[in-house]
């Protein structure tokens, strides 16, 4: 099972010096309390002191393991340099210039169909006809 309270005593074993530093500052905060409740000042700043260390503590703990955590994460993911194989940059430049001259050839090989060989033939007409009027308008003849 993968319930709130596995996951909960998974990370109490995981992390045992975090859970002592909250079990640590719960009770400082507890020892605070009751020197409030018995209006002993003492006791209060003593409790609240306590909490302060114990908070500090726990979070020096968490950063720790977070610290471990990460190195390894980063040990499992580091591949080894064995299994890097050199990168050949003048053979995928070579390559790379064969896939371009081999798009282009087929680019200009390609056959066209009659309908498009028409269609662009009456486009060329009537651009040629603007142009005559275009012309035919700004040199009016004399």
């Amino acid at each position: 099972m993968s319930g709130p309270i596995s996951s909960i005593t998974g990370r109490l074993k995981e992390e045992p010096l975090v859970s002592l530093g909250v079990a640590g500052t719960i009770g400082a905060l507890l020892y605070a309390t009751w020197g409030i409740h018995r209006n002993n000042p003492k006791q209060t700043q003593w409790g609240m002191r306590g909490r302060v260390i114990m908070q500090g503590l726990t979070i020096a703990a968490l950063l720790g393991y977070g610290l471990l955590r990460s190195k390894d994460a980063s040990k499992a993911t580091s591949p080894n340099k064995s299994s890097i194989r050199p990168i050949d940059w003048d053979k995928l430049e070579r390559e790379a210039r064969e896939a371009e001259a081999k798009d282009s050839e087929t680019k200009s090989q390609t056959p066209t169909s009659p309908a498009l060989e028409k269609l662009k033939a009456r486009l060329q007409r009537e651009k040629e006809a603007e142009a005559k009027s275009v012309f035919a308008k700004e040199n009016p003849k004399k």
